[in-house]
């Protein structure tokens, strides 16, 4: 059973300052959209998120007019407004993954290694920390195959 935070929960003193936050992140969310449209060239994926935080801010303003009228429905609109920042997150971390696929795929057609690898390769493994790394692969074996043990057992 999943516990929900119902509006009507809260403090008094929250109830009546959730509008005001409310306004305050909207207009956070207004003040970066204008700095994104004021850059010189926006590239495809600043406009994806110049998109969500123009949504994320008119949601939490529509959430601030609704709650005058109807305070759980206003809740509910700003904890939505709130649930686009992991979209944002997961944005950049598929942005992430998809730099790190185009720079090994580039350095496989140049025949090298890319700057990043070749200064980490050239830099880090001392002794020690060749030494440190073995007894951790050594200690995660050990922990999978006791898991899987357990698991046996248990069967049986």
């Amino acid at each position: 059973m999943s516990k929900q935070i119902n509006f009507h929960d809260f403090p008094r003193s929250f109830q009546l300052a959730f509008p005001f936050l409310s306004i305050i992140l909207s207009g956070a969310s207004f003040w970066y959209v204008f700095y994104l449209v004021n850059q010189e060239s926006l590239q495809f994926i600043q406009w994806i998120r110049l998109i969500i935080f123009a949504l994320i801010g008119v949601i939490l303003l529509l959430s601030a007019i609704i709650f005058i009228f109807h305070k759980a429905l206003a809740w509910k609109g700003f904890i939505f407004g709130l649930s686009l920042l992991p979209v944002l997150l997961c944005l950049q971390l598929c942005l992430f993954i998809i730099t790190i696929i185009r720079m090994l795929i580039g350095s496989i057609f140049q025949g090298q290694l890319p700057e990043p690898i070749r200064m980490f390769i050239e830099n880090y493994p001392s002794k020690y920390d060749v030494a440190i790394i073995i007894i951790l692969l050594i200690v995660g074996f050990l922990v999978v195959i006791n898991k899987l043990n357990k698991k046996k057992m248990k069967k049986d």
